[in-house]
């Protein structure tokens, strides 16, 4: 059942992504101006969603930090009521199980990695999840 939940979640951030694109490119402005600068994201530029165990904002905002000014990591977005970490990050400075040990570092289990259990016990009340089995 968490897996299928899971599964959804995915599924459903993937499906908002294309929509608010889609709303974007709409037709009432130009974006092919010269005026405008693109950012063009590095050629070793990846996009994951990685579970996270958490809470609430206190917990986002502690995942999210844990990522804030990594090297490698282009931005974190953490979301409370999926619990699903959506990370874009270049892959050739910095890897998915580096990042998961960042944030299972500051208390918060992944799939692979699980937080110290002094860590996790430090958290406020609000914070401390039910833990998956190991």
């Amino acid at each position: 059942m968490k897996h299928l939940k899971i599964i959804f979640s995915i599924a459903f951030l993937t499906l908002i992504s294309f929509k608010m694109e889609a709303q974007h490119n709409h037709g009432s402005h130009d974006h092919n101006t010269n005026t405008k600068s693109k950012k063009s994201e590095p050629v070793n530029s990846a996009t994951d969603f990685i579970m996270v165990y958490g809470n609430c904002g206190m917990c986002k905002s502690r995942i999210d930090g844990s990522l804030g000014n990594v090297k490698g990591i282009h931005s974190a977005d953490w979301n409370v009521e999926t619990k699903v970490l959506l990370v874009k990050y270049d892959k050739e400075i910095i890897t998915m199980d580096d990042i998961k040990k960042r944030v299972a570092k500051v208390g918060h289990d992944t799939d692979l990695f699980r937080a110290d259990q002094k860590v996790y016990d430090e958290l406020p009340g609000c914070c401390q999840y039910e833990r998956p089995s190991k």
